[in-house]
């Protein structure tokens, strides 16, 4: 065989190896690719399921808070008439008297009442902080998430582009 006949045999060898290989790289680009948005799309379900679950927590946390709350100021309020229907009984006050002290009654319930509005009120401003903190904490996760995510994907990417060189 002259050297021209084995040039030409080895062209096409050569050939069919860089197909091959272009072809592999091909494959392993895609598969790579699918196990990245694979990867993205089981973070972004798990982060959203912890948000949802963290977020369901603290809306029952703050239920409870509110109930307990409500509970305590009803319980406060049935001691208060207790208390009064047995300072009525044991006291023999005049009709003056007993709606002077009715009013004096009325007047320091009320405050009780105001004070315990305002403590319902900072209850929910807390409830609030507290989760808007939580969202904030949740949003830079995913966000810190889908950037490492789109690095990688940009370097499977960038992996999937460069081509081999042949030199003649």
């Amino acid at each position: 065989m002259t050297t021209e006949q084995k040039q030409v045999k080895a062209k096409p060898a050569l050939k069919e190896v860089v197909a091959e290989s272009a072809e592999k790289l091909g494959q392993a680009s895609k598969e790579a690719q699918q196990k990245v948005t694979e990867a993205v799309t089981e973070s972004a379900a798990n982060v959203k399921a912890e948000a949802k679950g963290l977020q369901a927590n603290v809306q029952d946390q703050a239920k409870e808070l509110q109930t307990d709350v409500h509970n305590q100021v009803q319980t406060l309020k049935q001691d208060i008439l207790q208390r009064i229907d047995t300072l009525k009984k044991q006291l023999n006050f005049s009709p003056k008297d007993l709606s002077e002290l009715k009013e004096f009654v009325k007047t320091e319930f009320n405050a009780v009442i105001e004070d315990l509005s305002k403590l319902g009120k900072e209850l929910k401003e807390d409830v609030s902080q507290i989760s808007v903190k939580h969202k904030d904490h949740l949003a830079e996760t995913f966000k810190r998430s889908k950037e490492h995510t789109l690095d990688v994907w940009k370097k499977v990417s960038e992996k999937a582009e460069e081509k081999p060189t042949l030199k003649s």
